[in-house]
């Protein structure tokens, strides 16, 4: 499988008029991130998976972040759901 670039030259993407502008506020590395939704999409995508007992490695590949991230994913899943689960008889 190919990988793909994860970054791209300002002036090879952007129209020149733009490249000015943001060349007028910043230089240097910049960061630019996708629409809030890919996010959570991408999110519910690594869980879905890993509850139906795909491997990290393999969620992975097809969530196309790293395993790292997969286990941070689900980290903050198993947070969420743990708070949920805790009622006033606990104790907590």
């Amino acid at each position: 499988m190919k990988k793909r670039k994860n970054y791209a030259n300002a002036k090879d993407v952007l129209p020149p008029e733009l490249l000015k502008e943001v060349q007028k506020h910043y230089s240097g590395l910049l960061w630019i991130p996708a629409p809030g939704r890919f996010y959570q999409e991408r999110r519910d995508l690594v869980v879905a998976l890993h509850l139906q007992g795909v491997s990290t490695a393999e969620v992975s590949t097809l969530a196309g972040v790293t395993t790292r991230r997969v286990n941070q994913v689900l980290a903050e899943y198993r947070k969420g759901n743990q708070a949920r689960q805790i009622g006033p008889a606990s104790g907590r």
